[in-house]
């Protein structure tokens, strides 16, 4: 969803629907209509995926929860920020776009905290949730940095990889204004 701000929220359907991130803070009502508005009941969700702990993937978290009664998922690594409702600052910058961003004020707003009902620590099937998909760590954008891989082979992956000059111009994957650690 783009608008006033950017939102980051995937939709996968599977024998029960499972939504992967949840967006900035004050986001969760659009992306509940959102998931309406796809002729899914909302609060059919099976899971909450978070892929990482910055304040555009779980702003919404706790919201969402509320809206849905779905569990949240998300990996222990990025506890801290989930707890906090804030994401560790400031974030690595990669390149100029990162030393850029980081200026900005709204990476610094806080979100209503939550615990993770489904603590991820490693590869976590999702077949119980209804989708034929597995949950995947993949550090390095964060500590707590998940993906999430379909047996079709599509691949969910947070922020771990960026298209070109955030995908403003067409290009080959990049990396994103921000790393934690970069090797990971």
């Amino acid at each position: 969803m783009l608008g006033k701000h950017a939102v980051n929220a995937y939709l996968l359907l599977g024998r029960r629907p499972v939504l992967v991130d949840a967006g900035t803070p004050g986001s969760g009502r659009g992306i509940h209509e959102r998931i309406a508005g796809h002729g899914v009941d909302p609060s059919d969700l099976a899971l909450i995926i978070i892929t990482h702990g910055h304040i555009d993937h779980f702003g919404s978290a706790a919201e969402l929860h509320r809206l849905t009664g779905a569990p949240i998922a998300g990996h222990v690594a990025d506890l801290e920020p989930f707890r906090t409702g804030r994401a560790r600052m400031p974030h690595l910058p990669t390149g100029p776009m990162g030393r850029a961003m980081n200026r900005n004020r709204k990476q610094y707003v806080p979100a209503d905290p939550f615990e993770p009902e489904v603590l991820i620590n490693g590869e976590t099937g999702l077949a119980d949730f209804g989708l034929d998909a597995r949950i995947v760590p993949t550090p390095g954008h964060t500590a707590g940095s998940v993906s999430v891989l379909t047996d079709n082979g599509d691949l969910v992956a947070g922020d771990l990889v960026a298209n070109s000059f955030m995908g403003l111009i067409p290009g080959k994957p990049a990396n994103p204004p921000f790393h934690d650690t970069p090797p990971a």
